[in-house]
C-alpha cells in the first residue's frame, strides 16, 4: 500500500508593507534613518510616499555622521534642503557635515522658526556670511537654545552678528575654529553673558586653528 503523500503546507501571505499604519510606517523611518529615506526608502510605495512627507518625522535632521566625499557635496545639500523643506516649518534640530554651505544656512534660517539646536561640524568659509546676518535681522532664531560649532571657519565678528539674532541661546560652544582667537572668548562672554554655558576651545597662533581644518 503506497504511503499517503505528505500534506501540502501553505505558506502565509506575504506581509503587505503599503498597508502598515502611518504612525508604524514613521516608527520604521526613523529606525531606518531620515537619510535612507532621502535616498529612496520612501518612494517604495505610494502609502510610504505619504509618510515620508509629514512633517512631524523632519522635527530631527541629523546629516552630520555620514562619510562625504567633495564631489558628494551638491547632493548633501539637495538632501538637506528636501528635509528642510519636508519639515514644513516644524525642524527642531539640525546637525550637518562639510556640505552646509552660505545657501543652504539661508535655506534653514528662513523655513525653520522653531528651530532648537543647531549643530555644524568642518564647514568652509562663508557658511555665516553677511547676507545671511542681514536675514537674521529680519527672521531671527528666536527659538535656538543651542549652537554648536566644530571646526567652522568664521571669525568673532561673523560670529557676534549671528548671536544677537538668538536672544533664546542658552549654550554656545566653539571648537576648534579657524578665524578664531584666544582673546575672543573674553569678547563673547563679555558680549553675551546671558549664554548660561559657552565652551571656547580655540587655540590660535596663526591665523589658523589648531587641529588643522578640513578645508
Amino acid at each position: 500500500m503506497d504511503a499517503a503523500p505528505p500534506p501540502v503546507t501553505e505558506e502565509p501571505p506575504a506581509q503587505d508593507w503599503s498597508l502598515l499604519p502611518l504612525d508604524l510606517l514613521s516608527a520604521v523611518f526613523v529606525r531606518l534613518g531620515l537619510v535612507e529615506v532621502l535616498r529612496g526608502a520612501g518612494m517604495v510605495c505610494r502609502s510610504w510616499l505619504d509618510a515620508a512627507k509629514v512633517p512631524d518625522l523632519w522635527r530631527v535632521v541629523d546629516m552630520e555622521n555620514h562619510i562625504i566625499s567633495f564631489e558628494d557635496l551638491d547632493v548633501w545639500r539637495a538632501r538637506a534642503k528636501a528635509a528642510v523643506y519636508r519639515s514644513d516649518g516644524q525642524l527642531r534640530e539640525f546637525a550637518g557635515r562639510r556640505f552646509v554651505n552660505a545657501e543652504l544656512m539661508q535655506y534653514i534660517v528662513e523655513r525653520s522658526p522653531l528651530l532648537t539646536t543647531l549643530r555644524l561640524v568642518s564647514c568652509s568659509s562663508g557658511v555665516f556670511s553677511y547676507r545671511l546676518a542681514s536675514l537674521m535681522r529680519e527672521s531671527p532664531l528666536r527659538e535656538l537654545r543651542s549652537l554648536i560649532l566644530e571646526n567652522v571657519d568664521i571669525t568673532v565678528k561673523k560670529l557676534t552678528s549671528v548671536l544677537k539674532r538668538c536672544p533664546a541661546l542658552e549654550v554656545l560652544t566653539v571648537r576648534d575654529c579657524s578665524g578664531m582667537y584666544v582673546e575672543d572668548e573674553e569678547t563673547l562672554r563679555a558680549k553675551f553673558a546671558r549664554i548660561k554655558t559657552l565652551t571656547f576651545e580655540c587655540e590660535d597662533d596663526d591665523g589658523g586653528c589648531c587641529c588643522g581644518c578640513d578645508f
